[in-house]
C-alpha cells in the first residue's frame, strides 16, 4: 500500500473516531450538568438557556450562611405578585424545587429535571423564602 493511501486511511479513521467521541453534551442521551451556586442573596448558574426535552442535571450548592431553597418558576408580575402569596401558593407555581431543609449552609443537592415544553412567559431561578427574593435572590432563564 502506498504511503498516500495509508495516510488517507489514517485520516479517515481519525475523523470517524473524533466525530464519534466529540459533540455537544446536549445532543446525547447524557444529562447536561447545570451548576447552581446560592449565596446571600444571589443565584449564579453555569447555564441560563435550556431546551425542552433535554435532561438537565442540576448541582445546587448553598455557599451562603443561611438556608436557601431553589425553585424554577414563572415570573409573576415582575416578582411583585409573590409578596402576598403563601409558601404553599409559591410551591404550587414551581416547575421544580429543592426545599430549604435540603439546602442548609454548605449543602449540595443534585436533581435531574427536563423541561417538557416551553413555559409561557418569563421564568427564573428563585429562592422564595421570606425576604430572599426581595433581596435579589432570583435570576432569569430562557427555555427555547
Amino acid at each position: 500500500m502506498s504511503r498516500i493511501k495509508i495516510l488517507g486511511l489514517v485520516v479517515a479513521v481519525a475523523a470517524f473516531l473524533l466525530a464519534a467521541c466529540g459533540g455537544n453534551q446536549a445532543d446525547t442521551n447524557e444529562p447536561v450538568d447545570v451548576k447552581v451556586t446560592l449565596g446571600e442573596f444571589t443565584i449564579k448558574s453555569s447555564v441560563t438557556e435550556f431546551k425542552p426535552g433535554v435532561q438537565y442535571h442540576f448541582i445546587v450548592t448553598n455557599e451562603g450562611v443561611v438556608p436557601h431553597e431553589f425553585m424554577i418558576m414563572p415570573v409573576e408580575m415582575g416578582g411583585m405578585g409573590m409578596a402576598g402569596m403563601s409558601m404553599e401558593e409559591k410551591d404550587a407555581l414551581a416547575f421544580m424545587m429543592i426545599e430549604e431543609d435540603e439546602l442548609p449552609p454548605g449543602a449540595t443537592v443534585e436533581v435531574d429535571y427536563t423541561f417538557t415544553s416551553v413555559p409561557e412567559g418569563n421564568i427564573e431561578f428563585v429562592c422564595a423564602l421570606p425576604g430572599h427574593f426581595e433581596a435579589g435572590m432570583h435570576s432569569p432563564i430562557m427555555v427555547k
